[in-house]
């Protein structure tokens, strides 16, 4: 089911290895209520991006479809009667079928905290997750050690529907300059159950931090783009993508900027049984970077889920 495109994982950053032992030790130190819960969980994705560049100018933009699959091992441990404790281990890939140099394959660990300190239907509960993650792209640019930290807050309003507020601050560091990113986003999610296996979900977000762009800076007929240097100047960091130029024609510029971003997410989650399910989604990206850098981005995302 996971597609890793021939990659190797080696671990690059002490700073990911000692997390994840950190992560390990911490799950071997706590004392278990009972025996804890074992679960694998997996999903298949086909999907469509429809600006996986990133871009400003339509003449960036690149369309392309894409295959995603992750499988984890998933334990689950009740600490209390307040309390859980989980932790995931887990393998994904991403293939494209035209910007082949964006595939992926990545590893990662991901330890939670889950607490209600009030026991009751409609009472709300918090978790705190940490995650580490490395991510091995076909272009060797873009390999990245991510950590992701998580805080949510959810709430159900009625036995129907359910609320969420989060933040999540995320820090990645690659192997090139412009994917050193670092950004904190806050979001507000919803789900609705329509009937007892159909669900109805959105989320809105709010992102302030690094975001990255891609442009041509000379087209395919060899002619100098001579438009974009008010955003090379806007630009924290910059380097030739070398992703892109070598899938497509001419030569393609990467730069990172300071920006806000408005994300919407709205999806239909139908259940089948207890096991699996069949989610279809849509997320609308607004982005606004310095230097007058706007663009937009929607990712169309058909999954199947299973828990086994």
């Amino acid at each position: 089911m996971v597609r890793s495109q021939g990659l190797m994982f080696t671990p690059r950053k002490t700073s990911l290895t000692s997390l994840g032992l950190s992560l390990l030790l911490t799950c071997s130190s706590v004392s278990w209520a009972e025996e804890p819960s074992f679960f694998v969980d997996s999903e298949l994705t086909v999907g469509y991006d429809d600006n996986l560049s990133q871009a400003e100018r339509e003449r960036d933009t690149i369309e392309d479809h894409f295959v995603e699959g992750e499988i984890g091992l998933l334990m689950n441990q009740e600490l209390n009667f307040h309390s859980a404790f989980s932790l995931k281990g887990f393998l994904s890939g991403q293939a494209y079928e035209t910007a082949r140099s964006m595939s992926r394959g990545s590893v990662g660990v991901e330890a939670s905290i889950r607490y209600q300190p009030t026991f009751g239907f409609l009472e709300p509960f918090y978790r705190l997750s940490v995650t580490a993650q490395m991510d091995e792209y076909e272009s060797e640019q873009r390999d990245s050690d991510v950590i992701k930290a998580q805080l949510v807050a959810t709430k159900r309003i009625t036995d129907r529907l359910t609320s969420s507020l989060g933040t999540e601050y995320r820090y990645r560091d690659s192997d090139g300059s412009v994917w050193d990113t670092e950004d904190v986003r806050v979001f507000l999610n919803g789900d609705l159950m329509l009937t007892k296996d159909l669900a109805l979900y959105s989320t809105y977000s709010f992102l302030k931090g690094d975001v990255t762009s891609s442009a041509q800076v000379t087209f395919c007929n060899g002619v100098v783009a001579d438009d974009i240097y008010g955003l090379i100047q806007a630009s924290t960091e910059l380097e030739v993508d070398e992703a892109l130029s070598e899938d497509f024609c001419g030569t393609w510029v990467a730069y990172r900027l300071d920006a806000t971003t408005h994300a919407f997410v709205a999806g239909l989650n139908q259940g089948f049984g207890h096991s699996w399910s069949l989610d279809a989604s849509v997320l609308w990206a607004s982005v606004n970077g310095e230097g007058n850098n706007d663009y937009y981005r929607r990712i169309y995302r058909l999954s199947v889920l299973a828990r086994f």
